[in-house]
């Protein structure tokens, strides 16, 4: 897996020095630094604490140690104090990869929050994109959060949502009554819901009255993507989900 990844990272640096002169002798010797991914989860239950190692890799290897500065970025909208971050990672000599601890503190997390990492470039080291990472609390009686992802085009008035169990009650909906106009004057925006739900067979229905689709569905149970749907489906369509 390591090998891949620092071969990922290896593209990268090449392809960012391409329009360089001797870019690939450039790129050979220019350290690159990245999270192995863009995003993550990590959840807490009720009023406990946890922790989550999170890697950083580099595309070169040299002998002595290196320190990358680790910085908090603005757009983090969790309480400072639902988590705890090093203000550094150590990449050691002799390899290419680090590791920090992020702690995480159920500190106003009844709705969830987030918190972007950023790896502060240097003179000697090129840094990749952000880490934004979702934190939350677990649902109780191992239960499993269910995220909603909407994303609304020019007439989000027409359209409405739900899950119904396998019993085919309604659990989770756009309006209660079911019905179109939930999301009146949202056009253009985006809007996430969270909900706990114990795990079972389900079923989503998407709906747009006008016929011709266009608002983006995404549904992730414990963070795993079980639905997603955009474009034009007509007046509505459903499919089967496990979670």
């Amino acid at each position: 897996m390591k090998k891949y990844i620092y071969l990922f990272l290896a593209s990268v640096a090449i392809i960012s020095f391409s329009s360089c002169k001797d870019s690939s002798l450039t790129a050979l010797d220019t350290s690159y630094a990245s999270f192995v991914s863009n995003s993550m989860d990590i959840g807490v239950l009720e009023g406990a604490e946890t922790s989550e190692e999170v890697s950083i890799y580099t595309t070169n290897i040299i002998s002595s140690d290196r320190t990358i500065t680790l910085n908090v970025v603005e757009s983090t909208t969790a309480d400072e104090g639902a988590y705890t971050v090093p203000t550094s990672v150590v990449i050691p000599g002799g390899t290419n990869v680090g590791t920090i601890t992020i702690g995480v503190k159920d500190v106003d997390l009844v709705e969830d929050k987030v918190l972007v990492l950023r790896l502060e470039a240097s003179e000697e080291t090129f840094t990749g994109e952000a880490l934004t990472i979702g934190l939350s609390q677990l649902c109780p009686d191992n239960g499993i959060k269910v995220k909603i992802n909407l994303t609304f085009d020019s007439y989000p008035e027409e359209f409405a949502w739900r899950i119904l169990d396998a019993d085919g009650t309604t659990v989770l909906a756009s309006a209660d009554p079911f019905g179109y106009g939930a999301y009146t004057g949202l056009a253009g925006t985006s809007l996430t819901i969270s909900e706990c739900l114990p795990s079972g067979d389900y079923t989503v229905q998407v709906y747009d009255s006008y016929g011709d689709g266009g608002n983006e569905v995404s549904i992730t149970a414990n963070g795993v993507s079980v639905f997603s749907i955009s474009g034009d489906y007509g007046d509505g369509t459903e499919e089967e989900i496990s979670i």
